[in-house]
């Protein structure tokens, strides 16, 4: 949303956390390792949701007197209309409801409400908000504002199971459930904190008890992808062992090229399926192909047949060229001279 003044403060989203505790006061490490998970549980669903586009300041406002309550403050600085474009998709609507129990259009009217201006134009009987309805800059980034700190609150009182129903797995979103499982082990490490509540009112509905259980087990962080130098070569091959169901993604390819080598490769040429679900292919015992293949290293590793030239004779297609290997590989090396053609002939 570009359209927003930045010379004004941008609207704040309170996320409060209430801590059960006999007196009026908390250990300095239990404040800042709740609050430094807080952050890294939005930072998380800023990456996975977000892709990363959201810039925002996390305040922390006095506690209110006579209690402990923590007041963390989420102000907006950057990503505008991102989190709009989420919530107005259907997924992103099924997604903030599962979370956090309410259709976006709620709490658009909740932020309507409160900012005594109109975030949509009309609602309909069933409290859903009209995706076309204009807003103002302002109460357009408090809507997205208060997406963000409800989400959040959602996140760190949700259940295991209930979570994964809605696609937040540990593996998907393991950022967000380890930051969760730092939040809890801090408030289990402080012996005098009884409860937590998300809310301001004095109600605690974590019991102590529940800070385990709102631990949970993560599988093994996922190893950094390998930088592979792509080799792009035309072959042709002799069919082996084809795969002909294209949603097979475990069982390979099998061939042998003219050096009688084997070969396992994907196929991942669209125009090749799309030309045997058409019954376009005349499928043999043993069947010839000229394919232009991506692979790493001399024993092809990671082979994908990118192109199917010609197949049992039969001629479907041009290489593609090096704009278009770009696109789906980044970098990659092609044999001595950019004609493929003339590798093709030989």
């Amino acid at each position: 949303m570009s359209d927003l003044d930045t010379t004004i403060d941008p609207p704040i989203g309170i996320i409060p956390i209430h801590f059960d505790v006999p007196r009026h006061y908390l250990p300095l490490p239990t404040f800042i390792e709740t609050a430094v998970r807080t952050r890294a549980v939005i930072d998380a669903f800023n990456r996975e949701l977000y892709d990363g586009q959201l810039k925002y300041d996390l305040l922390v406002f006095p506690p209110e007197e006579g209690t402990f309550l923590s007041r963390l403050g989420v102000a907006l600085l950057a990503g505008w209309g991102v989190i709009w474009t989420f919530t107005e998709s259907e997924i992103g609507k099924r997604f903030i409801k599962g979370l956090t129990s309410h259709e976006p259009g709620y709490w658009a009217e909740i932020v309507g409400a409160y900012a005594k201006d109109k975030l949509l134009d009309s609602v309909k009987a069933t409290g859903a908000a009209s995706s076309k309805a204009p807003a103002s800059p302002r109460v357009r980034c408090q809507y997205e504002t208060t997406i963000i700190t409800e989400s959040t609150k959602s996140f760190l009182q949700g259940d295991r199971e209930d979570l994964a129903q809605i696609g937040i797995t540990t593996r998907k979103y393991r950022d967000a459930y380890d930051a969760r499982n730092g939040f809890y082990q801090a408030c289990t490490s402080d012996q005098q904190v009884k409860g937590i509540g998300f809310d301001e009112a004095d109600d605690f509905p974590i019991k102590r008890k529940d800070f385990l259980r709102l631990q949970v087990s993560l599988p093994p962080p996922e190893e950094p992808k390998e930088d592979v130098a792509w080799q792009v070569e035309i072959l042709t091959l002799k069919v082996t062992s084809p795969n002909w169901d294209k949603r097979d993604r475990k069982r390979q390819w099998k061939a042998r090229d003219e050096n009688n080598r084997e070969c396992l490769f994907r196929m991942e040429d669209e125009q090749f399926w799309n030309l045997v679900q058409s019954h376009k292919i005349d499928p043999r015992f043993i069947d010839k192909m000229r394919v232009q293949m991506a692979f790493v290293g001399r024993q092809r590793r990671h082979a994908r047949v990118l192109r199917v030239l010609e197949y049992n004779g039969q001629v479907l297609g041009e290489p593609l060229d090096h704009n278009a290997l770009f696109a789906i590989l980044g970098s990659f090396n092609s044999p001595p001279g950019d004609d493929y053609l003339d590798l093709f002939d030989r």
